[in-house]
């Protein structure tokens, strides 16, 4: 299953100053809530960028839309509607904390929205009160954050000298802004085992709301549109514990690009140009990619996704391809009627055109080949009282996929989704991120759930049916498969809360017989039990028992793996943050893998992959002695008592202890 993240929001360094005390257990909190379905070991450090963003940059109580709500976390059509409706009825809000007096959200919902929202406050002619963006107005804002890491273990690739640099990872990002509209960005990167400090360097500058100009990036900027089938960030999210809220893709269009993925962005510039209702963008990008060459064609054989740039190989392959886009974007909003019969409209249209400069070298007839490449796409949004209809359908020249969906909140209770997907086997998309099983290609899927307040607690239940109708490369004939999730969410006392969770997956693979593919069910099946308990407003207690199950008849596979967990989050004095965790696993394989999302660095985020049997333990510490300044580190350590090595080629550790130390500062001026 592929999980991604549609939460990147655009970046206000002015809203840092005031946003910063709330950030660190805020964004915690979110992304566990968000990654902790996921069952792909990967690095989501772009999503705690994300949800970093996010806070930063608030959304405004008393002039976002029923859309801009939505882009929240937590937040259902029928709670956005609720909250439009009061600011209708009582006026604007005077602060964020006044969600509490909707009696139509809950405590609990309001608690985890707060963090996301705020009230401009006007400015006071007298002198008694300067808002929060006039204060910003005000003053010039430079935002910097430094980190080193270092695994404590040698890996093969430093004992036999094929990794060039030092086993050091090193991290540095300034930002600078002015007067809430402009910003300014530079960010480097270094890998373990890379040689050159700055291996990967980021940059932008940005402005905003200058009459006509909405959006303006120079640099590296990321274009999000529609239901992302044609164009999206590196990450959006789907298929997860909020069974209704991440099925439809909330886009921000144009954004300056912050995050250390090497790939999936744009380099160049692109520009937004709106009045009343309609807005006009276009976007050029001139860049470089890693990618394998067959020297003989002259042509793309692969692209190559890790961004490492350690062994001589990996060097070969840096930057040997570039890629040429230029591409346009309209939107327009519209409204109809008043009141309860208010009808909302949003339909827009894109088309990029993009050239490489060698052509891709297709392995079957319905691979990527060629060297320029075309997608147009439409996409729509409507709104009519409590009923969302949303979609996206995209050309590619040569067929057309598309995705479909419908939110229906009946209540604050009570909200429902379905989907439709479509993606055809010739059908690709260079830069898109849709709701998809495997990819946007050779797959029909159809999705639904529900979100329900009850009695016993908040029940999220999804059930996803998904279809290859052709031959792939990795089944030998169509292959199809399901999936569903229940989960119950219950606070049956002031400072307990517990959830538990059934997934499960009935999946048709390809597997190996003798010197031939077959096809053969995969069935993966998983329980969970947890529970937090805040023992007071400085002491957090969570523990975690799960269970699991990994069956392939035709090969005799039959696997189990547990995971236990206990972990502490201590704040003392507002000033010190110390989090904790121990973590004891046993699995037959990595194919019953246990995962379990870790706390981290601020702006850090990962999936872990547990297996075999062994414990996982870490401690992390944030010291933040003034208000400006924020000192961050962290120790992890996996032990796994039975094994003599860890991991594998390049990557293997003679031994079977694995541990790392990190360290982080924050400095906000």
């Amino acid at each position: 299953m592929k999980t991604y993240l549609l939460l990147i929001f655009f970046f206000s360094a002015s809203s840092i100053f005031s946003q910063w005390d709330s950030i660190y257990t805020g964004e915690g909190d979110a992304l566990e809530d968000l990654l902790q379905e996921t069952d792909e070991e990967a690095d989501y450090s772009a999503a705690s960028d994300a949800v970093e963003e996010m806070i930063n940059n608030p959304v405004d109580l008393n002039s976002a839309g029923v859309s801009d709500l939505l882009s929240i976390p937590y937040i259902d059509l029928n709670t956005a509607d609720k909250i439009v409706e009061y600011r209708k009825k009582f006026g604007p809000f005077f602060s964020a904390g006044e969600i509490y007096s909707i009696k139509e959200i809950s405590r609990e919902t309001a608690a985890k929205i707060l963090p996301f929202l705020y009230v401009k406050q006007d400015f006071n002619k007298k002198g008694n009160e300067i808002g929060f963006l006039d204060n910003a107005k005000e003053n010039f804002n430079l935002v910097l954050r430094s980190r080193v890491a270092k695994d404590l273990q040698t890996r093969e690739g430093y004992k036999e000298n094929k990794f060039t640099g030092s086993p050091y990872k090193y991290y540095n990002r300034i930002l600078a802004g002015y007067s809430g509209k402009y910003e300014a960005g530079i960010l480097t990167e270094k890998d373990p085992g890379e040689k050159q400090f700055n291996e990967f360097t980021s940059f932008f500058f940005s402005a905003k709301d200058i009459g006509l100009l909405k959006n303006l990036v120079a640099g590296d900027y990321t274009v999000e549109a529609g239901q992302g089938i044609t164009l999206w960030s590196p990450y959006g999210f789907a298929k997860g514990g909020e069974a209704v809220f991440p099925i439809k893709k909330h886009f921000k269009n144009i954004k300056p690009y912050k995050s250390t993925d090497e790939n999936k962005f744009f380099r160049g510039a692109a520009a937004e140009i709106g009045w009343e209702n309609f807005s006009i963008s276009a976007f050029y990008s001139k860049n470089k990619f890693d990618a394998g060459i067959d020297s003989s064609a002259s042509a793309i054989t692969s692209v190559q996704l890790t961004g490492y740039h350690r062994t001589n190989n990996e060097l070969l392959k840096r930057k040997t391809a570039e890629e040429i886009l230029t591409g346009t974007k309209a939107d327009a909003r519209f409204e109809l009627g008043s009141g309860e019969s208010n009808i909302k409209i949003n339909i827009g249209v894109l088309h990029y055109y993009s050239r490489f400069s060698k052509p891709f070298l297709a392995a079957n007839a319905f691979d990527l080949s060629g060297t320029s490449f075309r997608n147009s796409s439409l996409y729509y949004d409507f709104y009519y009282h409590g009923v969302n209809f949303f979609g996206e359908v995209s050309y590619n020249g040569i067929s057309a996929a598309s995705i479909n969906g419908l939110i229906i909140s009946l209540s604050s209770d009570f909200s429902f989704t379905s989907s439709i997907r479509s993606y055809p086997r010739n059908f690709f998309s260079l830069h898109g991120s849709s709701l998809a099983e495997n990819s946007p290609k050779n797959e029909l899927g159809f999705y639904n759930g529900i979100k329900w307040k009850t009695l016993l607690g908040t029940i999220n239940f999804y059930y996803d049916q998904f279809k290859f109708p052709y031959a792939g490369y990795e089944t030998p004939l169509p292959a199809s498969g399901n999936e569903f999730l229940f989960s119950l969410e219950s606070k049956p006392f002031a400072r307990l809360k517990t959830k538990l969770r059934i997934k499960g997956e009935d999946k048709e693979i390809g597997v190996k017989e003798d010197l031939s593919k077959i096809i053969s069910g995969q069935i993966k099946k998983s329980l969970r039990a947890e529970m937090v308990y805040t023992v007071s407003r400085a002491i957090r207690l969570k523990g975690r028992f799960e269970v699991n199950n990994f069956l392939i008849e035709d090969l005799k596979i039959n696997e189990h793996g547990f995971l236990f967990f206990q972990d502490i989050r201590i704040t003392l004095l507002n000033q010190i943050t110390i989090s904790g965790r121990i973590t004891f696993f046993k699995t037959g394989s990595f194919n019953s893998a246990v995962y379990s999302y870790e706390n981290d660095l601020q702006g850090i985020s990962s999936n872990s992959a547990l297996y075999g049997e062994g414990m996982n333990w870490y401690l992390l510490l944030r010291y933040k002695p003034i208000k400006n300044i924020a000192f961050s580190c962290k120790y992890s350590e996996l032990y796994k008592p039975v094994e003599k090595s860890l991991y594998s080629a390049d990557e293997e550790i003679t031994g079977n202890l694995d541990n790392r130390f990190a360290f982080q500062l924050d400095l906000n001026f």
